[in-house]
């Protein structure tokens, strides 16, 4: 089921490179920019908006024992993102809030096609079929979910499945 909500575009293989990418809305414009720091000890992240101003950073936990990303709003942590213990029927990560909100992200990595659930209805949806950009993907988000919050998810879950591709 797709949230109605708005599209954006995604080129996946950018992201792999580790390097910058736009996240582009649907209507072709720049949203977002994304800003890897290749000189981290710990694969660092930025959401940045189109100003320049840093949205959210998202980074690998270190003090977890399972591979934890978490994704922060200035200093403050607004989420962690945890791989699952078991992978049953799609599901691989799950989402902490920090504002004590669960969320379920189950789905098809290996085609990009993958939900983010709170309470049992769709968030988020990624999916090649909502483009037609070769290498990318769209991802809609469901009316009244912060968009920030949920292009920052999606990286985050991109740079998670990219690592366990080069384990």
């Amino acid at each position: 089921m797709t949230p109605a909500g708005r599209t954006f575009a995604l080129n996946q293989s950018l992201l792999s490179l580790g390097g910058d990418l736009w996240i582009e809305d649907d209507t072709g414009n720049r949203a977002f920019e994304v800003d890897g720091k290749a000189f981290s000890i710990r694969r660092t992240l930025e959401l940045r908006d189109t100003a320049g101003k840093t949205l959210y950073t998202i980074n690998r936990s270190l003090a977890h024992v399972r591979r934890t990303f978490e994704i922060k709003r200035a200093d403050e942590i607004v989420a962690t993102i945890e791989e699952a213990l078991l992978h049953l029927l799609g599901d691989r990560f799950t989402i902490h809030a920090a504002d004590g909100t669960d969320l379920a992200v189950v789905g098809d990595w290996i085609n990009r096609e993958f939900h983010v659930t709170q309470a049992g209805a769709d968030v988020i949806v990624a999916s090649r079929s909502l483009l037609s950009l070769h290498g990318g993907y769209g991802v809609e988000v469901a009316p009244g979910f912060d968009i920030p919050f949920a292009m920052a998810l999606v990286v985050a879950l991109e740079q998670m499945e990219l690592e366990e591709h080069h384990r």
